[in-house]
């Protein structure tokens, strides 16, 4: 994925997790929960305005967005995002995969970055699950409590020498995800560059995986990076659990409207409901 990082330094402290506890939440603009669905969609590092999301509605293969909605190393600013422009996206028949920039491993040169060490590394991917979950609902206008909503860590390249700190951190996260009220745990890397395959042997699996790989296919089948000879094995996360950043970065234009954006294609949850746009392409 083109990195969505680069905040100014951070020093990461480890509050006690207490749980999903939230503020007063915002006045629910979108349902909880997701649907498994096999459909076109795409991101963005800026969520689009509405006039934006509409010219790319009409006419065009997407049915969702991969919008950002926090994290400390988010890079882009979202002036568009909101509980109303969330509702009305939604209003107008659009579904979106919740994507949280968090801390990055702790042997990369990110300004934000977790621990080394597993055990602190695991209660901060905690704590960002919290954050994450809080921020659908007390800023976003996600019904709560968020059940069954889907969210996923954006997680990029990280050496060898840090993947058991980086482990640790996932299964945090995936861990608090699935304590009641439950959401759906997802995380994003490139198939090789972000060792996606690790995760499917710690101590919480992520429900889903979001695999960037820019060969040209949109088939969820393939996330195995021929080239390079590694990725995501065909027999992991095969229920109906992957996501597939087939095309990096480019302009595309629908309608008089250009963005810069990712295509994806997925086999597995969307927020929330509802979902059209079955294309057998996405599981070919």
């Amino acid at each position: 994925m083109v990195r969505r990082a680069f905040t100014m330094a951070t020093v990461l402290t480890v509050p006690l997790v207490v749980g999903m506890t939230q503020a007063t939440p915002a006045t629910a603009s979108i349902p909880n929960g997701s649907q498994i669905t096999q459909s076109q969609g795409f991101d963005a590092c800026v969520d689009p305005s509405e006039s934006q999301m509409s010219a790319f509605w009409s006419g065009s293969p997407y049915w969702w967005l991969g919008t950002y909605i926090g994290g400390s190393s988010m890079a882009c600013s979202q002036p568009n995002l909101s509980a109303t422009w969330l509702g009305d996206e939604y209003n107008a028949g659009w579904r979106f995969q919740y994507i949280w920039v968090g801390p990055q491993p702790p042997c990369t040169t990110y300004t934000s970055r977790f621990s080394s060490n597993t055990s602190t590394a695991f209660t901060q991917g905690q704590n960002e699950a919290i954050s994450a979950v809080n921020t659908l609902i007390n800023n976003l206008g996600v019904a709560n409590p968020a059940t069954s909503t889907a969210l996923v860590y954006d997680l990029d390249a990280a050496p060898s020498s840090c993947q058991a700190a980086t482990n640790s951190f996932i299964s945090g996260w995936d861990y608090q995800l699935s304590l009641y009220p439950a959401q759906e745990s997802g995380v994003y890397g490139g198939v090789c560059t972000s060792s996606l395959q690790s995760y499917a042997n710690i101590s919480h699996v992520p429900v889903f995986i979001w695999g960037g790989l820019w060969d040209g296919n949109r088939s969820t089948k393939n996330l195995w990076d021929s080239v390079d000879n590694c990725g995501v094995t065909s027999g992991s996360w095969v229920y109906s659990q992957r996501l597939k950043q087939w095309k990096g970065p480019h302009n595309e234009t629908w309608n008089g409207v250009t963005l810069n954006v990712d295509d994806d294609c997925a086999n597995s949850w969307i927020n929330p409901n509802n979902i059209a746009g079955a294309d057998s392409a996405c599981t070919a």
